[in-house]
């Protein structure tokens, strides 16, 4: 069993990541675009998240009880995080330096539009250097992850893990 799946492109990743969707109404990605049964803007914004993440990081899925055992004292634990694993055996994963996804999938967001606003402007303008200084902030906020919601550094059942999944360039 290979523990985390990589994806180089964004289709993939969505049939993959709305699998059970897809089965349960027996239909393609296309489809089920046209039909509106997929939330697209919610698997894009996923998508850039998972474009900033450093190569040895990626994003975990876990079930509520897990993410709620794991998450120690926080009030409505999420089921997604992003961290490192630092250690693996056959059963189990040491996942590290976690902080929750949401989060994360926000500033990305954020981080994404700003560059092509930037993309989209003159270099010359204020407008432009504006811009250019919120990228630089919301970049730092990406990077200093402290403040965020985080899973204790404790061994993960592999059993248990919803998903597990990189972006591979």
């Amino acid at each position: 069993m290979t523990l985390i799946t990589e994806y180089a492109n964004y289709d993939a990743f969505v049939r993959e990541w709305h699998s059970e969707t897809l089965a349960d109404d027996d239909i393609s990605l296309e489809k089920a675009r046209d039909r509106g049964r997929l939330n697209e803007q919610q698997s894009r914004q996923l998508w850039q998240l998972l474009g900033l993440l450093d190569p040895d990081e990626l994003l975990i899925q876990l079930p509520e009880w897990l993410a709620d055992e794991k998450g120690g004292s926080m009030d409505r634990t999420p089921s997604m995080f992003v961290g490192t694993i630092t250690r693996e055996t056959d059963d189990a994963i040491l996942f590290e330096n976690s902080a929750a996804a949401r989060p994360l999938i926000q500033l990305a967001h954020k981080i994404h539009s700003l560059e092509k606003g930037i993309e989209n402007i003159g270099t010359d303008t204020d407008h432009h250097e504006r811009l250019a200084k919120q990228l630089q902030d919301h970049q730092q906020q990406f990077c200093d992850r402290d403040d965020l919601p985080s899973l204790s550094d404790e061994w993960l059942p592999k059993s248990q893990l919803v998903a597990a999944v990189r972006r591979r360039e």
